[in-house]
């Protein structure tokens, strides 16, 4: 009887052991990378950290010389805009990819690797 309860309970010995499997399955190399190809994680975060302050002062700054130009100005309003949106994309992109080195850093803690 205890073997037959062991597999209707989601969390046998047996699917535990698969899913740490599937989990270590992302640090197998399997030839076709170089063998110790990882990103700097260091020089990634300090990147994001200083340009992501510095796309949302552009793009701010873009969109009050937007707001302030007038229509028959060289660049247009529409131009400002458009840069502006474009500053915020990449504000966007910075702080996705804070988000993201923060879940590998952690992510490399709990499996005890350097970085």
């Amino acid at each position: 009887m205890p073997s037959d309860r062991r597999n209707l309970h989601p969390t046998s010995g047996r699917a535990a052991d698969r899913r740490a499997r599937a989990a270590a399955a992302r640090w197998r190399h399997d030839g076709s990378e170089a063998r110790w190809a990882r990103s700097d994680l260091r020089l990634r975060r300090v990147l994001s950290l200083v340009f992501a302050p510095v796309f949302a002062v552009a793009g701010a700054l873009l969109l009050f010389l937007g707001s302030h130009a007038s229509a028959h100005a060289a660049p247009s309003p529409s131009v400002y805009t458009s840069l502006a949106a474009a500053c915020f994309a990449l504000t966007a992109v910075a702080l996705l990819d804070l988000y993201a080195i923060r879940r590998r850093t952690r992510e490399q803690n709990r499996w005890h690797r350097g970085s």
